[in-house]
C-alpha cells in the first residue's frame, strides 16, 4: 500500500487506511482528507470521543488533542516542521489540525566582507547555516566597496565556521581584502537548504487552540 508523507499506509482513496481501532493498538493520526474533499475528524461523534477521552492512554497513547475540553476549546501541540520541504511543513501542520500561513522566502544576503590570512569573513544576517554547508555566492563586482577583486569571492565555499547568526567564514587562498560594508546584491545560497523551512513563527511544543495559523519561513527556492 501507498504511504503519505509521514510513512502512514493509506487506501486506494488516498486516506489513511484506519481511523482507530478498538484494542491493543495504536490510532492513527488525524489526516486531512483533503484530496478526497473531506476534512478533518468530528470530534462531537460518539467514536471519536472513545478515541479522545475512553482510550487515552491504553497503551502508551496520548492523543494530540487534549480529549478533555477547557473552556469549550481543543488544543493542539504545534509540531517542529524546521528543515521540513515547504509542503510537507504545510501539511504536517495540517494533520496536527492546525494551519500553516507560509512566508516570503529568505535568502541570505552578504553585507560586509574581510579576507585576511586566507580567510573570507562574512556578515549575512540570519544566515542559519551550519559549519559544512556548501554556500554558493554570487553578485560581488570588481571594484565593489574598496576592494578591486571582489569577484574573485564569486563561487562555491565550504563553510568552515560559524561565529553567531550573523556571521560566517570559509577558506580561500587569496590576497587580503580590506574589511567593507554597504554591499548590496550579493547572496549566499546553500542549494541542500533551498525551499526547507528555515523558521516557524510559533514553537515546537507550544499547546495552540486547534485551526489555529503557525507561521513558516521556508528559503530561498532552488
Amino acid at each position: 500500500m501507498a504511504t503519505n508523507q509521514d510513512g502512514h499506509l493509506l487506501d486506494d482513496k488516498g486516506n489513511v487506511a484506519i481511523d482507530f481501532v478498538w484494542g491493543n493498538f495504536p490510532l492513527q493520526p488525524n489526516d486531512v482528507r483533503r484530496d478526497n474533499g473531506g476534512s478533518n475528524l468530528d470530534y462531537t461523534l460518539d467514536s471519536h470521543n472513545i478515541a479522545e477521552d475512553g482510550w487515552n492512554g491504553y497503551p502508551q497513547y496520548t492523543p494530540n488533542t487534549t480529549g478533555s475540553q477547557s473552556g469549550g476549546t481543543d488544543y493542539a501541540v504545534v509540531p517542529n516542521v524546521i528543515g521540513q520541504l515547504t509542503a510537507d511543513a504545510t501539511d504536517t501542520l495540517l494533520d496536527s489540525t492546525l494551519v500553516a500561513s507560509v512566508q516570503s522566502a529568505f535568502t541570505p544576503a552578504i553585507s560586509a566582507v574581510t579576507l585576511a590570512s586566507n580567510v573570507v569573513s562574512v556578515t549575512a544576517t540570519g544566515h542559519g547555516y551550519a559549519i559544512g554547508d556548501v554556500v554558493v555566492v554570487a553578485g560581488f563586482v570588481n571594484g565593489s566597496g574598496n576592494a578591486a577583486n571582489d569577484a574573485d569571492l564569486n563561487g562555491t565555499h565550504t563553510i568552515t565556521a560559524v561565529s553567531d547568526a550573523n556571521n560566517f567564514s570559509w577558506a580561500q587562498t587569496h590576497g587580503n581584502i580590506t574589511t567593507h560594508t554597504g554591499i548590496t546584491g550579493v547572496t549566499a545560497k546553500v542549494a541542500a537548504r533551498a525551499g526547507r523551512i528555515k523558521a516557524q513563527g510559533t514553537a515546537a511544543g507550544t499547546s495552540v487552540a486547534v485551526g489555529a495559523t503557525v507561521t513558516i519561513t521556508p528559503y530561498f527556492a532552488s
